[in-house]
């Protein structure tokens, strides 16, 4: 008890901590909405959630179950890699990007078809630069994180090549994958942009949020 009373103060200690933990979910959720207008455009979603909507186009299950079980296997896998305890506080924003994500892709967004190409183009747009902007916010709170840059990182570190290149090899293979198993819908000319265009709009976002980090001075 006395473990969870230290965790919660520091956390939540004060006013503004509990703002950059409302901050911190804004990201998760906004990013979730993101990655649904990616997927609603079909022009192409990222390489790193290729693979979780192909298996949700080839299953007909929804996709955030697909991402919610990826991520813990990577949880897995990081363990592994790094002989440490698994991060099982990463559980939190695991389950509530995957829950986020089927509740804005199929209850709020469900009945949304893109049939005319300047709507989808602009709905992927705008996909993009909400997921962007969440990732980026996120990333800046002192919580708990989803696995996939832990492992790139880890990824690094071991082989000693450079982040750009990991990152590229690893996008390029789940793009693969994720083409294999959904087909053009799933990896297209969006695809494309965003493995070249969402790393420089997370990190403009990152670095124009730094006032959700400076909260916890």
């Amino acid at each position: 008890m006395e473990r969870i009373s230290q965790m919660w103060h520091h956390y939540f200690g004060n006013k503004r901590k509990k703002l950059q933990f409302l901050l911190y979910l804004f990201g998760i959720i906004i990013s979730s909405l993101g990655l649904a207008l990616l997927i609603i455009s079909a022009a192409g979603v990222a390489p790193g959630d290729s693979v979780a909507v192909g298996l949700s186009e080839r299953f007909n299950i929804k996709v955030g179950y697909f991402l919610i079980v990826g991520f813990i296997i990577l949880v897995l896998v990081n363990s592994w890699i790094e002989k440490k305890r698994p991060r099982f506080e990463s559980l939190f924003p695991i389950l509530l990007r995957g829950g986020t994500l089927n509740l804005w892709l199929y209850q709020v967004l469900g009945d949304i078809r893109m049939d005319v190409l300047w709507a989808q183009w602009s709905v992927f747009t705008i996909g993009v630069i909400l997921l962007g902007l969440g990732i980026g916010m996120y990333l800046r709170a002192p919580f708990p994180h989803i696995p996939v840059d832990h492992f790139m990182m880890i990824v690094n570190e071991r082989t000693n090549q450079s982040k750009r290149f990991v990152r590229i090899l690893f996008e390029a293979a789940l793009a693969l994958l994720g083409l294999f198993l959904g087909g053009w819908d799933v990896v297209g000319i969006g695809t494309v942009i965003t493995a070249i265009f969402l790393g420089p709009i997370i990190q403009y976002f990152y670095n124009i949020t730094e006032f959700v980090e400076k909260l916890s001075e």
